[in-house]
C-alpha cells in the first residue's frame, strides 16, 4: 500500500511539473515561431531581391545576345553579297576568257584554211 501511495504521489508530482513546464514549453514554442515567422519573412524578402536581379540580368543578357545575332546577320549579310560579286565576276571573267579563245580557236582555224587554200592555189598554178 505504501508503494501504491509513492506511486500516486509521484505521478501526482510528474503532472504537476509537467504542466509548469507545459506553461514555459508553450511561451518558448510561441517566441520560436514568431522569430521563425520573422526568419522566413526576411529570407523570402532576400530571396524576391535575389530573383528580381536575375532577371535584369537574364533580360540584359537576352538584349546583348540579340544585337550579336542582328551584328552577326548584317555581317553575314555583306559577306554573302560579296561572295556573289565575287562570283558574278568570276562568270564574266571566265566567259570572256572562253570567248577569246574560241574566237582564237576560229581565227587559226581559218588561218589554216586559208593557208591550205593558197597551198592549193600555187599548186593549180604550177601545174598550167
Amino acid at each position: 500500500m505504501l508503494k501504491r501511495h509513492l506511486l500516486l504521489a509521484s505521478i501526482l508530482a510528474g503532472t504537476f511539473a509537467v504542466t509548469a513546464c507545459s506553461q514555459q514549453t508553450e511561451e518558448n514554442t510561441e517566441a520560436a515561431v514568431e522569430s521563425a515567422g520573422d526568419d522566413a519573412a526576411a529570407n523570402a524578402d532576400a530571396a524576391a531581391a535575389e530573383v528580381d536581379a536575375a532577371a535584369a540580368e537574364a533580360e540584359a543578357a537576352a538584349q546583348n545576345a540579340g544585337a550579336e545575332v542582328a551584328e552577326s546577320a548584317d555581317t553575314a549579310g555583306a559577306a554573302a553579297t560579296d561572295a556573289l560579286e565575287n562570283t558574278g565576276d568570276a562568270i564574266a571573267e571566265g566567259a570572256n576568257t572562253a570567248v577569246e579563245n574560241t574566237a582564237e580557236a576560229v581565227a587559226d582555224g581559218a588561218n589554216a584554211v586559208a593557208d591550205g587554200a593558197n597551198d592549193v592555189a600555187v599548186d593549180t598554178e604550177q601545174q598550167y
